[in-house]
């Protein structure tokens, strides 16, 4: 009985101090103790700025790459071996500029025995070599003009023949040979007539057989097509190459062709014309063109729509092959609900911004679109005439006053 007492007063004290742990849990005041958490929060003050419609222009976020506006294999029209290589990687040719030479000795005789050959055919008709044969009357020349005094003389004799055959001084035998002498003087002018024809036919093809000849020497020289930068030397002096072997690759980079994939959704809206602001890494202003080409059909693969848009590139400062982001402008018109980017925070891949109403700040969860500059486009989440807090770093939970700048002067929100 007497060890019972101690033991019954040491549960009650237990109970005692329990009671006051559950009381302080509670937020209810211990005895002797004053409640300093009762006391009202003093409200914070913060920068806000208000929700409102701003100028967004609608554009089109792409990703493409220049190409040369043309591209070229260089090949050779002839086969033979390379005697000299005019040009390297990277270097800047105009229209016209030899790239490559072959070996043009064999080439030079052919002309030579061309020239000879013409020559030849020039003088059976008594002409020099650059005389024009198709002025030539065929009866003039020196072989027709000898058979055609043959054929006068034969009538002349014929004629006086028949006046002789009258009074019987010549015999009918004597007579018909005669005449059988001018139908031979006749035939030998026609043919004669015919071989000047052939001949002025054969100078004729003496003449293309020269400037066949001198074609392919000028063809052993292989020149620039257009104006452009080589890409690419393929062989080397010394080399044998074939007709159709790739010689030099050369691009067209004056102006360049700037290509991208416009996503299928938002193709609808694009049109030539359209401006095409390009970012090029590591410069800090964009290069302006314009859509010029759109393709009429969607990619099946990767379900976008191929634009081309023209850039001059006449000093060479970009070169083709070039990985570029663009933005196409399709509305300038265009509006939407914006914020200052520091208004923004993100955690765990969601945004959010600080909204004031009431005189107090909370948490609201934001869809952002595009970024340009230090303003960020809202989607969803805010609708025009909210306040939030300008700067998330700021924000806190709970009454705040909310101050603005309006005219270099800070004004308390709805005052």
């Amino acid at each position: 009985m007497h060890q019972a007492a101690p033991i019954a007063s040491a549960l009650l004290a237990a109970g005692w101090i329990a009671s006051l742990f559950m009381a302080g849990c509670n937020g209810q005041s211990l005895p002797g103790s004053t409640n300093h958490d009762s006391a009202p929060r003093a409200a914070r003050e913060v920068a806000v700025s208000k929700v409102e419609r701003q100028p967004w222009p609608d554009t089109v976020r792409v990703q493409g790459s220049f190409l040369g506006d043309d591209q070229a294999q260089i090949s050779t029209k002839l086969a033979g071996r390379v005697q000299q290589v005019l040009v390297d990687l990277g270097s800047s040719v105009q229209a016209g500029d030899p790239l490559v030479v072959l070996d043009r000795r064999e080439l030079q005789l052919r002309i030579e025995q061309a020239e000879a050959m013409l020559e030849s055919a020039t003088s059976k008709l008594g002409l020099a070599s650059d005389d024009d044969e198709d002025s030539l009357d065929p009866r003039a020349a020196p072989q027709v003009v000898l058979e055609l005094a043959l054929v006068e003389e034969a009538e002349k004799a014929l004629a006086r023949a028949e006046t002789l055959l009258r009074n019987d001084v010549v015999t009918r035998s004597e007579y018909e040979n005669l005449q059988a002498n001018l139908r031979t003087a006749q035939a030998r002018y026609e043919q004669s007539l015919n071989v000047v024809r052939e001949q002025k036919a054969q100078i004729g093809m003496r003449r293309v057989e020269l400037e066949l000849a001198r074609k392919y020497y000028q063809d052993a020289e292989i020149a620039a097509p257009f104006d452009g930068v080589v890409e690419r030397r393929q062989i080397s002096p010394g080399e044998y190459v074939n007709v159709g072997d790739p010689l030099v690759t050369l691009v067209r980079i004056d102006r360049l062709r700037f290509t991208a994939g416009v996503p299928e959704r938002r193709a609808h809206a694009i049109r030539t014309g359209l401006p095409v602001h390009i970012w090029i890494p590591g410069e800090s202003q964009p290069l302006s063109a314009a859509i010029t080409r759109v393709s009429p059909t969607v990619n099946q693969a990767s379900r976008s729509v191929r634009i081309e848009a023209d850039l001059a590139n006449l000093e060479y400062l970009v070169q083709s092959g070039l990985f570029v982001e663009a933005d196409i402008l399709v509305d300038s018109e265009a509006q939407t609900l914006a914020l200052p980017a520091d208004a923004v925070m993100e955690f765990a891949g969601v945004q959010k911004v600080w909204l004031v109403s009431d005189g107090a700040a909370r948490q609201q969860t934001v869809t952002i679109g595009r970024r340009v500059g230090d303003r960020v486009e809202i989607l969803a989440g805010l609708t025009a005439g909210d306040l939030i807090v300008a700067k998330a770093s700021d924000g806190v939970e709970g009454p705040v006053t909310a101050v603005y700048e309006s005219a270099g002067a800070r004004l308390q929100a709805g005052a």
